[in-house]
């Protein structure tokens, strides 16, 4: 099974290509606590220190429509989709490896 779920914040505004299909690309944040010696601690100032991992979500047609005309820098989102892995050559003839969320559904908040 390849499901993905995540919530989380966009990183920065949707952005879009138009051509045969409409393709949106979204940066979704996410944050989990951070360990230290197997536990969770405070940071600095008294919350519970966390890590943030940043997620490429690309959406298609009218999905992506949507995306690019409500969302923003900030607003809070839920993704439903899956892992899509991509392998390419660069100019120089290196092979170059990418990992993104193919998004079946996002939910606004």
């Amino acid at each position: 099974m390849n499901n993905v779920n995540l919530v989380g914040r966009l990183s920065r505004d949707p952005e879009t290509r138009n051509g045969n299909t409409t393709v949106t690309t979204i940066f979704v944040a996410t944050d989990r606590p951070k360990l230290r010696d197997g536990k969770t601690y405070k940071d600095e100032s008294g919350y519970t220190a966390k890590e943030t991992e940043f997620h490429k979500v690309t959406c298609f047609n009218g999905l992506a429509t949507a995306v690019a005309n409500n969302r923003n820098k900030g607003d809070l989102v839920a993704v439903e989709g899956r892992l899509h892995y991509t392998r390419w050559q660069d100019a120089d003839g290196n092979d170059r490896y990418g990992c993104e969320i193919i998004a079946d559904r996002i939910d606004f908040y």
